[in-house]
Formats: structure tokens, sequence, C-alpha cells
């Protein structure tokens, strides 16, 4: 069998979304299938199903800019998963993903349960769609929940029965936060915000981070596709390594530090080339023992 062309492929993956479309009849009803979603625009860009035509038509504008954007989220979920390998191998049981979206496409509390099915994962998102649609996909998951909650306010979310109830911080916890924080504006203390959850979190807990870069020879690019946000959301902030850095006060940034997706750890060698190409970075740091 030859592979299909990329027209033939394209035409395949636009087939298969508008038929998911068809998949969704008993969505929670604040659901509006006509209003644009950067959770569901990440699905769509994953090749997922979870996406409905603005998502979509938003999603081809950014690929016309960007035409490895969705190369550049596919490597964000691969980091995930090595990130989560380093984390449950380490005893990590219990997970707190910020920013979350809609969890799809092999998202933590996926990679979690592979390994124990007993693992406890809570999702935050401010988006009560995105939230309804979580909990719509996580229905039947008794060890897994997703909060309507501002990422930002740290005392909120801490405190909600959800996450009190799934979520010990007498024990370690992986906090995560994948292309989110970039959405948090240097005017929210982005770095006193993760400080805050740093306070609540038991020694040998982690953080796990990526985040859009204006650092290289991509910077104008990511100025570009930065600029087309203005027209359905709050605007992102990509960072520098330096910045980013700055929100790991506390935490020991695991090696190989704060580098390009692809060359955090990668399972090959060959997996890490043309690293520079993708303008997100990636870290990992673990919390230690007070001295």
């Amino acid at each position: 069998m030859t592979d299909p062309t990329p027209a033939s492929a394209d035409q395949g993956r636009e087939q298969a979304v508008r038929d998911a479309d068809a998949l969704f009849d008993d969505l929670p009803s604040n659901i509006d299938t006509d209003v644009f979603s950067v959770a569901r625009l990440y699905d769509f860009l994953l090749g997922g199903k979870h996406n409905f035509a603005p998502d979509r038509d938003f999603g081809r504008r950014l690929l016309a800019i960007e035409p490895n954007g969705r190369m550049i989220l596919q490597q964000n979920r691969l980091w995930l998963a090595r990130a989560m390998r380093v984390m449950l191998a380490d005893g990590v049981r219990q997970f707190l993903d910020l920013g979350s979206g809609i969890p799809t496409q092999n998202y933590v509390h996926e990679l979690a349960h592979a390994v124990d099915p007993a693992a406890r994962v809570v999702y935050i998102d401010n988006d009560p769609p995105a939230v309804s649609h979580s909990n719509y996909i996580l229905r039947g998951c008794p060890n897994a929940g997703a909060v309507q909650a501002d990422m930002t306010d740290a005392e909120r979310v801490l405190g909600d029965p959800t996450v009190k109830n799934l979520i010990d911080f007498d024990q370690p916890v992986g906090v995560t936060a994948l292309a989110a924080w970039h959405f948090v504006d240097d005017a929210a203390d982005p770095a006193g915000v993760l400080a805050a959850y740093r306070r609540m979190l038991a020694p040998g807990s982690y953080l796990g981070l990526t985040h859009a870069t204006i650092d290289g020879a991509t910077g104008d690019l990511v100025r570009n596709v930065q600029s087309q946000y203005q027209e359905v959301m709050k605007n992102p902030t990509p960072r520098t390594r330096e910045q980013i850095a700055g929100f790991f006060e506390g935490f020991q940034i695991l090696q190989p530090g704060i580098v390009n997706l692809p060359a955090w750890r990668p399972d090959r060698p060959q997996d890490a080339e043309g690293a520079e190409n993708v303008w997100f970075y990636g870290a990992l740091g673990k919390l230690a023992a007070p001295a």
C-alpha cells in the first residue's frame, strides 16, 4: 500500500473531524460549538476529534503562518510523556495540571494510569465549556477530574473540593503547565503565582513547564503567531530562557535544563535533530527538602 499524498491525507483528516461533530449529541449544554476555544484548537492541531469549525478555521490560519504548528504541539505531548516517566519512576502518583484545556491525545491521566490506575489527576482550566468537555471525557474515571478555576488563583485552586479530595499535599505532587503559562502576562506575576503553589508542595514534588519562547532565529515568526491571537483571545507572552528560569525558584531544574522540547532527554539522539525549530522550551524541576 502506498502512503497517501499530502493532499489526500489532509482531506482524510478534514473528513474525520467533520464526522466527529456527530459524536457529541450528548455534550453538556454550555458548550457552544460556534465559539472558538483554544483548548479545542490544540485538540485540532494534535489531530483529535474534540473540536469544531471555529477552532479548525483559526487553526488553519495559524498553520498558514507556521506550517510546523502541528509538529510543535506533538513535540509538546512527547515532552510530557518523557517528563511523566521521570516523575512516575520517582514514585509520584498524583498530578495537578494547570491550564489543561481538554485532556485528549494521550494526556496526563492516560499516561499516569498506564503505569498505575490508582494515580490521581486534577485538571484546572478557567473556561467553563472546556471543563465541561473535560469532565465529559473523564466520566467513569473516579481518579481524575476537572475543575473550573483561574490557574493564577492558587488559593482558589488549592481550596477546591475536588482538588482537596484527590490530591494529598503531604505527599509529592507533579504540577504541570503545558503551553499554558505563556498566557499569564507579567502583570499577573506568573513567578509569584507558581511560588504560591510551591509553598503547598511536599519535598519530592515536581514542576513541569513547557513555554513559548522568542529566543533564537524563530523570534519574528513567534511574534507573528502571537499577533494572530489578538482577534480571538488574550495575547500569549513568549519569554526568554532567563525569564522562564525565574519560574523555578525553589526547585532544582533537572538536566538538561531549559531547552527546546526535542532536546530534553530524547529517546534517541536523532530525535533532537532540528530542535531549534521548535520554539517551545521544556523544563522539569524537583522540590528538595528544606536545608
